[in-house]
């Protein structure tokens, strides 16, 4: 008597179902923590978008058809969208982690990161780079370290233009302009010196030296 294998799961249900897990860990966080419920409803739509990106690139791939990099979406797209988000997500490496560091959030967290080392997901990043994009933000939100297949390249610095032969002239300094007529405090006049009074004798100098007799 021979059992039948089950079939092995695709790369697609593999990374939906990692992602399942962690956002059931995150529903449970949802109900024990209230400062979690604000970021419900954005945190879920964002996992529920990367893997439908995700699904939509594999099928591509499979189909022989790479898409192109996706366009930049117009400002009012980003304008409508923005006014749509109430709450901004967070930007802290690990931050899903740490708010939802329920059992089901570090299975799933477990399954993702064996994903990233299978080599069916490698031959899929040497034929579509742009699944990286995907992966990369789900990494930051589970402080998973990026294996090398995702880094990014260093970005090159930009030159600073060499400096000319010529000396360059100083800045112009800016002219100083006048003050106000209501600024202008009047001078005050002298004052008259103080004559001695001949009835009094002078006043003795105080201070070091010999005396005076």
């Amino acid at each position: 008597m021979s059992v039948a294998s089950a079939p092995a799961q695709s790369l697609t249900e593999r990374f939906a179902f990692a992602v399942e897990l962690v956002l059931r860990g995150f529903s449970l966080s949802v109900a024990r923590r209230q400062e979690v419920a604000p970021l419900a409803l954005g945190t879920w739509n964002r996992l529920k978008r990367l893997v439908a990106r995700f699904s939509a690139l594999v099928a591509a791939v499979e189909a022989g058809r790479i898409p192109a990099a996706p366009r930049t979406r117009p400002a009012q797209e980003r304008a409508s969208a923005a006014r749509v988000t109430r709450v901004p997500p967070p930007k802290s490496y690990g931050w899903l982690l740490t708010m939802a560091p329920e059992l089901n959030t570090r299975i799933g967290r477990a399954q993702i990161e064996t994903l990233l080392a299978d080599p069916a997901l490698l031959a899929l990043l040497a034929r579509a780079p742009q699944a990286g994009r995907i992966l990369r933000p789900l990494c930051h939100m589970l402080r998973l370290p990026l294996p090398e297949c995702l880094l990014l390249p260093p970005r090159p610095r930009r030159r600073r233009p060499a400096p000319s032969g010529d000396p360059q002239p100083p800045p112009a300094a800016r002219p100083q302009r006048p003050k106000p007529s209501w600024l202008r405090w009047p001078k005050s006049p002298a004052l008259p010196r103080v004559q001695p009074n001949p009835g009094f004798p002078p006043k003795q100098r105080t201070g070091t030296g010999p005396p005076r007799y």
